[in-house]
């Protein structure tokens, strides 16, 4: 039953502030969306939205909607690329934009943030303290740092080098769905063996919490050198990613790939001499100058035996900032100028080549739609595999699109089981939680249901996103 909103947009109000509780159309529309290709329906449209000051607003908000039976849907920056940032269902959204307070306490090794600073400032705030920020989404400037400890996603970084995000969260504060505040944790740096509530609450995507406050160790900042290699194919980029592991070469902090038709669009954005092959971008890392250089230069003979066209160490910044963002470009053209249709394909390192392959054909040989492009380009030392569907148009039916997306996502993900994969990046609901029970068996989903009712017995927050939506 809905809501009478004009008393609605009163009571919240009266929650948050008269400023920070809206339901007009046009807010409500705007929070309804988020990079999904297309518009979206009337039941997915929030009754209002809520910009919380602090965990006793949010908590508020809450308590309110569990009494009254009205879903929460929490809302970061809506960057998420597989339907998180979307309701799934009308309900309020809470948005954590307002929460950005942050301090830094080097004499106790850690600092604390609320989740709706972004990325890039966060960084820019560590800085001073010579402190990584183990987290590197490519919309660093408007990405959330609440988002990628939700979903526990170090994005760029190679998962073997730096772990994930949830590795260096000491502690949390949040607010669970019945509005009950809870923190979990220690302020040691030294993390608590056993079983601790954080481990389950960071990844857990929204479903269990709203996060509120992260504690993170404050880790020193290593010295990087950067590395480009060219090669004829990008199967011969897989083929090194192979041998890096089999061969146990210590692994880059990045190791980033552009695909032929990829390099191609990324150096002449960035003005560069357009390469005749595929790219690939590494950086190494180590606390002092001379290990770093040691660590390149290791990784660069490693480079050599694979007989790449050319693999050089780029001293250079400027040259290195225009190598590197050439894959930024190269992600700004296929999102920016079509539509574009992507995947997260993380396989057994052995499987490399054998997935890529598979994914390329599927990509090429669609039912919905026929004569798209592909791209591939990302993660690849992580491994991850994006393959991409790249139609030069926006003027499709969103029917069309709808119908692609779920195509490209069911015969992926598909590849994942099959290659033994798991998503390493995106998050595993809201479109992609029919892979669980497929990967996973209907055991361990009833295990996810039945805590997910554990800690939400009224289904409030984020309702939809485990059951699974397109």
């Amino acid at each position: 039953m809905e809501p009478d909103l004009k008393r609605l947009g009163k009571d919240l109000a009266a929650l948050v502030g008269k400023e920070n509780a809206f339901t007009d159309r046009p807010t409500a529309m705007a929070y309804a969306k988020d990079t999904m290709p297309w518009d979206v329906e009337p039941h997915h449209v929030p009754f209002a939205v809520v910009r919380p000051a602090n965990s006793r607003e949010v908590a508020a908000v809450l308590k309110y909607a569990n009494t009254r039976g009205i879903p929460v849907h929490t809302h970061g920056s809506g960057t998420s690329l597989v339907g998180l940032g979307r309701p799934k269902t009308n309900a309020i959204v809470l948005d954590t934009g307002r929460m950005q307070k942050l301090e830094i306490f080097p004499e106790r090794g850690y600092f604390e943030v609320e989740p709706g600073m972004h990325i890039g400032k966060l960084r820019k705030a560590l800085a001073p303290h010579k402190a990584l920020l183990p987290v590197f989404p490519g919309s660093e400037p408007v990405a959330t740092i609440g988002g990628s400890v939700a979903v526990n996603t170090s994005a760029h970084a190679v998962d073997a080098s730096l772990c994930k995000p949830g590795d260096y969260v000491l502690g949390l504060e949040v607010v669970l769905p019945n509005g009950e505040i809870l923190h979990t944790g220690t302020e040691s740096t030294r993390k608590p063996a056993g079983i601790e509530a954080t481990k389950f609450l960071v990844g857990s995507e929204g479903l269990l919490c709203v996060i509120t406050r992260i504690r993170m160790r404050l880790i020193p900042l290593p010295h990087t050198a950067n590395i480009v290699a060219y090669f004829s194919s990008t199967e011969e980029i897989l083929d090194t990613v192979m041998a890096m592991y089999r061969e146990a070469i210590p692994t880059p902090l990045f190791f980033e790939y552009l695909d032929e038709k990829s390099s191609r669009v990324g150096f002449s954005a960035v003005g560069l001499e357009p390469p005749t092959g595929a790219v690939a971008m590494m950086s190494m890392h180590s606390a002092t100058v001379e290990g770093c250089r040691a660590r390149a230069k290791i990784f660069l003979d490693f480079l050599q035996r694979q007989k790449p066209i050319q693999a050089e160490i780029v001293d250079d910044k400027e040259r290195w900032g225009k190598i590197w963002s050439s894959r930024a470009e190269a992600g700004n053209y296929v999102y920016r100028l079509g539509s574009t249709f992507g995947s997260e394909i993380t396989p057994r390192v052995d499987k490399l080549r054998e997935a890529f392959a598979e994914a390329k054909q599927i990509i090429l040989n669609l039912d919905s739609y026929q004569g798209n492009e592909f791209y591939s380009f990302g993660h690849i030392g992580a491994p991850t595999i994006h393959a991409y569907a790249f139609i030069p148009s926006k003027d499709i039916p969103n029917e069309i699109k709808k119908a692609v997306t779920l195509e490209v996502r069911e015969k992926t993900e598909a590849l994942n089981v099959k290659y033994g994969g798991c998503g390493g990046e995106w998050g595993l609901t809201a479109q992609r939680a029919g892979f669980l029970e497929k990967k996973y068996g209907r055991v361990y989903t009833e295990v996810l249901v039945g805590l997910k009712k554990t800690f939400d017995p009224n289904n409030i927050l984020n309702r939809g996103n485990l059951e699974g939506w397109l």
